[in-house]
């Protein structure tokens, strides 16, 4: 017997921009007025072909200058259907999930990624190729979706447990656990148009996790609630996936994404980028995006998304090199590193601060480093062009990629005059380490302190 639970074959799907599903009923009215308004005045224009001239604005959609024909209108001529009218979110994607597997899937906002769990969960079915489910699904896309503001919280999970395929007696013995699980003991007889949106989706979170399913498909639901409940919902899901579960996680938190998953599959404009090993996916996805903005490449644009400030002070130019001043992107573990930025100043600017940060590939804050007037023993004083520098030993950074971020502020750190974001990569290689060794490093946490054990064991 095969252990796939979950095959796409060659699956696309499309979207017709500007289409609505579903209309009232004064707008299929008023649809059918105007329908019926076109059709009498094609009708008029066919038996008085003669009224059309050859000044009419109309005709400007030929091109040889003739009348329109008779039973065509300008909007005929100018609007007809074409394939641009077409969203394409998903082209040709395939992929297996097996039972007891985490499947987690990566990309850019619009990569298809829901959509790809909105087909799992038969929400919509696909415009070319296959998919197939084998079990029992709980989505966990729009939790508490299904609840209806004016029943009570006790009401709504039996609404939508029920929904879900359980029976009373099954959710009398879940009950309690629900409840517990969403910490909202003493709500449930209030009706939940009056709970706080941290309290409607820690319910609808705690029905579907509290499902004995087959399949669980999580769109970044696990960043709901405060940061006790975050964790009791990483803890759910590790606990889920001890089970024979079978798990599809979309999230752009790829800590998580490497800490619950065995494989990632990266999406790009709804095709599959790469597929494979969590840190080789994700390594590669953040490589990607990292390059592929502009400030990467030219300094001098940088978008505003990525850089702010006053402006009085700009950085022209980031580079990280060695110690013998030769620019790299890559570096043994141990060797000394060097970032270096040249920036303008353009007005005389009296004790400003200097700040270089390190990120990991997690987006975790590895380090920071400061240049204030009490390193350099002296007053600092900035006009037209300069430079700084800052080394150090990479020897207690675990190998991966890390990014760097620098800034330039006033003198008590209130005023940013130039900030800049990811404006350069290293990657940190160490051929004692592999995959596995560093796949979860929210344990071994961001850096590699020196230390040492000392154990007593029975024989």
């Amino acid at each position: 017997m095969s252990d796939t639970v979950i095959k796409l074959d060659n699956v696309s799907k499309s979207y017709k921009i500007h289409e609505r599903g579903f209309r009232s009923f004064r707008e299929e009215f008023t649809n059918l007025v105007k329908r019926i308004s076109q059709s009498a005045k094609r009708k008029a224009n066919a038996a008085m072909p003669a009224l059309w001239n050859a000044t009419s604005p109309v005709e400007s959609a030929y091109s040889n200058g003739e009348p329109i024909p008779p039973g065509h209108s300008a909007q005929s001529a100018t609007h007809s259907p074409q394939n641009d009218d077409l969203l394409w979110a998903l082209k040709n994607v395939s992929f297996e999930v097996n039972k007891g597997e985490a499947l987690g899937i990566i990309g850019a906002n619009g990569s298809g990624k829901t959509t790809i769990l909105r087909l799992l969960a038969k929400v919509t079915s696909p415009t070319k190729g296959s998919v197939n489910v084998c079990g029992k699904v709980a989505p966990m896309i729009q939790v508490g979706a299904g609840f209806h503001p004016e029943l009570t919280g006790r009401e709504n999970v039996y609404l939508n447990a029920s929904i879900m395929g359980l029976n009373k007696k099954e959710v009398d013995e879940k009950y309690d656990d629900i409840v517990s699980f969403a910490e909202v003991e003493g709500f449930m007889d209030t009706p939940v148009k009056r709970y706080s949106s941290g309290m409607y989706v820690r319910l609808g979170f705690a029905v579907v996790a509290n499902i004995n399913t087959d399949i669980f498909l999580i769109d970044e639901i696990l960043s709901v609630g405060d940061l006790s409940f975050q964790r009791k919902c990483l803890d759910m899901m590790a606990k889920i996936r001890k089970s024979d579960k079978c798990i599809v996680f979309v999230s752009h938190n790829l800590s998580a994404v490497k800490g619950l998953c065995d494989r990632v599959i990266w999406l790009d404009k709804g095709e599959i980028k790469k597929e494979g090993d969590v840190n080789d996916v994700i390594n590669a996805y953040t490589s990607y995006m990292t390059s592929k903005s502009e400030f990467v490449h030219d300094i001098s644009y940088v978008g505003s998304k990525t850089r702010w400030g006053t402006g009085e002070i700009r950085f022209t130019d980031v580079r990280v090199t060695n110690d013998k001043d030769k620019q790299r992107n890559s570096f043994p573990v141990g060797e000394q590193i060097c970032i270096e930025a040249t920036y303008e100043s353009y007005q005389v600017i009296d004790t400003p601060v200097f700040w270089i940060g390190i990120l990991n590939s997690e987006e975790t804050w590895v380090t920071g480093f400061v240049l204030n007037e009490e390193n350099v023993n002296g007053k600092i004083r900035l006009q037209g062009k300069g430079s700084i520098k800052c080394s150090f030993e990479s020897e207690h950074l675990y190998p991966g990629s890390y990014y760097v971020v620098v800034a330039v502020f006033d003198r008590f750190k209130n005023l940013a005059f130039d900030r800049l974001g990811n404006a350069a990569e290293f990657e940190l290689i160490d051929d004692r380490y592999n995959c596995q060794d560093y796949r979860e490093p929210h344990w071994k946490g961001a850096i590699n302190l020196p230390h040492r054990w000392e154990y007593k064991f029975k024989t």
